[in-house]
C-alpha cells in the first residue's frame, strides 16, 4: 500500500476517529471503505436490489393487474 496525506478540518478527523474506535477498525480502514463506498461504486444498486427480501412478503391475487379499476375511467 501506498501513503497518501490530506488537510482535514479537526471536526472531520474527530468524525474519523469516532467512526473508527466505535468500528474498532484504524482510521485508514475506515476511509479506505468509504472511499470504496462513494468513490469506487461503478452502479447505483436498483430498487428491486434495495427490496428484494421484501419480495413476495405481501400477499394479493395472483395477477393483481387483473382486478376491476373503477372509478378510473374503465367502468
Amino acid at each position: 500500500m501506498e501513503t497518501v496525506t490530506f488537510k482535514m478540518d479537526r471536526r472531520h478527523i474527530q468524525m474519523l476517529k469516532d467512526q473508527a474506535e466505535a468500528s474498532g477498525r484504524s482510521t485508514a480502514a475506515v476511509v479506505r471503505d468509504l472511499i470504496d463506498r462513494h468513490l469506487g461504486r461503478k452502479k447505483r444498486p436498483s430498487l428491486h436490489d434495495r427490496a428484494k427480501d421484501l419480495c413476495g412478503s405481501v400477499s394479493c391475487a395472483r395477477d393483481a393487474s387483473t382486478r376491476t379499476l373503477k372509478g378510473y375511467g374503465r367502468d
